[in-house]
């Protein structure tokens, strides 16, 4: 009986192990499971999230965030937004703004204008009077050419960070509020330049370089500033302005097309079509320089140069060069059955502004 009842015992202890055992496992792959999660969600648009993270699965939304950071600073985009996103499955929400505005950013950077305005506007309904969030919804609505949500927004966030720096004299509704603005190191730069570039749009040359001139007060560096400040005198005609802040950008910034690219502009205005074609030549090769000086030289009803730099951009090009043909074919017919004729600057800023203005992110 002693020896059965061993048996017995043994038996039953080698189950429970086996039922541990088991049971070990299945917990494991839960685990696993867990912390492989393969989801569907609405913010996430990266590579499978199978194969994102081996860690076990965060304890608290803060070490979510924490490790979304450190995935992006590692210049792992797709884990930060899997752990960012992972911050939002909390019960308790807590810094579920900073995770919304975190992945808002990510997706600004990757020209996903729609998830990102989703993104910032949930952070900002958690935290309705945060500066930053308001201009971010800003500057994506102005990315996607929603010009008067843009403008409404950016308002917005001017007006809050007036307040926060007591300047009770600003008023958004007068003509002249561009004056009066006060920024700081803590300013939302982008905003105020986001704005500049609305009252660029609407050909309100004079208080879109007061904006400028205000941003680079705080930081006389500013790449957005100084480019779109350029561009502005530019459009406004306004070309020794316009040479001078564009000849500074691309001191500053040597390896920035655009800073050449608003310097060549206002050499091909003031009809300096050497320098223009010097100093796009920086930027492209010297047939297509050629041929935009051709181009806007056409634009500008200077048909007769114009036809000289297309053909110059037909024989310097090693081969066939069809956008240059055609242009030189329109050029021709043009300066026989058309008068001179000069556009205004909303018309140039209409065919031209699409392609020049740009934001690209929240640094200056």
């Amino acid at each position: 009986m002693r020896l059965v009842n061993s048996k017995t015992k043994s038996m039953a202890y080698s189950l429970l192990l086996f039922t541990v055992v088991l049971g070990g496992c299945a917990s494991s792959e839960e685990t696993a499971k867990d912390q492989n999660i393969d989801f569907n969600h609405e913010l996430y648009n990266g590579k499978p999230t199978l194969s994102l993270s081996n860690e076990f699965p965060p304890e608290t939304p803060q070490e979510a965030i924490m490790r979304g950071d450190k995935a992006y600073l590692a210049n792992d985009p797709d884990l930060a937004l899997y752990e960012f996103i992972r911050a939002l499955s909390f019960p308790s929400q807590d810094n579920a703004d900073q995770a919304y505005y975190k992945i808002g950013y990510i997706h600004q950077q990757r020209k996903n204008y729609e998830l990102a305005k989703v993104a910032y506007s949930r952070a900002a309904l958690i935290d309705e009077d945060n500066i930053q969030y308001a201009a971010s919804i800003g500057i994506v609505e102005l990315k996607l050419g929603e010009q008067d949500n843009a403008r409404k927004q950016l308002l917005r966030t001017v007006r809050m960070d007036q307040e926060r720096q007591g300047n009770k004299s600003f008023d958004q509704n007068k003509d002249t509020f561009a004056r009066e603005l006060t920024v700081d190191k803590k300013s939302p730069l982008n905003a105020y330049i986001g704005l500049g570039i609305l009252a660029d749009l609407d050909a309100r040359h004079k208080q879109a370089q007061q904006i400028y001139q205000t941003c680079l007060r705080v930081d006389g560096k500013s790449y957005k500033a100084l480019t779109n400040l350029g561009y502005s005198y530019y459009l406004d005609g306004n070309l020794h302005q316009a040479e001078v802040i564009n000849r500074r950008a691309t001191t500053l910034y040597p390896n920035d097309s655009r800073a050449w690219a608003n310097l060549g502009l206002t050499y091909i205005k003031a009809k300096r079509y050497d320098d223009a074609v010097d100093t796009l030549s920086r930027i492209m090769k010297k047939e297509k320089a050629l041929n935009d000086i051709g181009y806007f030289a056409m634009l500008a009803g200077d048909y007769e140069t114009a036809v000289n730099y297309l053909e110059q951009a037909i024989n310097a090009s090693p081969t066939y060069y069809a956008k240059a043909y055609q242009n030189l074919k329109r050029a021709k017919k043009l300066q026989i059955t058309a008068p001179p004729v000069r556009l205004t600057n909303k018309r140039d800023a209409e065919q031209s502004q699409a392609t020049v203005y740009t934001i690209t992110d929240t640094t200056h």
